[in-house]
C-alpha cells in the first residue's frame, strides 16, 4: 500500500479535523474575550489539555468537545467542522422560520410529531419551483 492510500485511509477515519477545530475554538474564544486559561477553567478541562489540543499533540475527547461547545455557546457539529454556524444564523433571520419555531415550540410533543409528519408528507408531494411557476402565473 503506497503512502497516498495510507494517508487517505487515515483521513477518512478521522472524526475531528484538528485545524478546523482549533480555528473555531480560538475564534469563539476571541469573540467571547476568553483566554485559554479561562476557557479551560469554565469547561472543567486541564489547561495542559487545551494547550495540547491547540498544538495538535492531542485530539479532544467527545466529553471535552461537548464541554467546550457548552462554554462557547455553539454546537459540537460546528466545532468539529460538520456544520457552518452561518447556515443556522442565516435561517434564523427569516421571519417565517422564527414564527414557525415559536409556534412549534408551544405545541405538545404529540402535536409536534403530527406537524413533522405533515411537513414530511408535504415535502414528498410538493411540486418543484419550476412546476409551481408554470401553473401559477405571476401576480399582476
Amino acid at each position: 500500500m503506497d503512502e497516498t492510500t495510507k494517508a487517505e485511509k487515515r483521513k477518512r477515519g478521522e472524526v475531528v479535523d484538528a485545524a478546523v477545530f482549533v480555528e473555531r475554538v480560538k475564534t469563539l474564544m476571541a469573540e467571547k474575550g476568553l483566554s485559554s486559561a479561562e476557557l479551560a477553567d469554565r469547561a472543567d478541562l486541564a489547561r495542559s489539555a487545551l494547550t495540547q489540543f491547540f498544538g495538535g499533540e492531542r485530539k479532544p475527547s467527545a466529553d471535552a468537545v461537548v464541554k467546550l461547545a457548552n462554554v462557547l455557546d455553539t454546537s459540537t457539529d460546528y466545532l468539529l467542522g460538520r456544520r457552518d454556524q452561518a447556515e443556522l444564523a442565516d435561517l434564523l433571520q427569516s421571519d417565517k422560520i422564527k414564527e414557525l419555531l415559536h409556534l412549534f415550540s408551544n405545541l405538545s410533543t404529540a402535536d409536534q410529531d403530527r406537524v413533522l409528519a405533515m411537513i414530511r408528507l408535504l415535502k414528498e408531494t410538493a411540486r418543484s419551483p419550476s412546476e409551481e411557476s408554470s401553473t401559477n402565473p405571476p401576480a399582476a
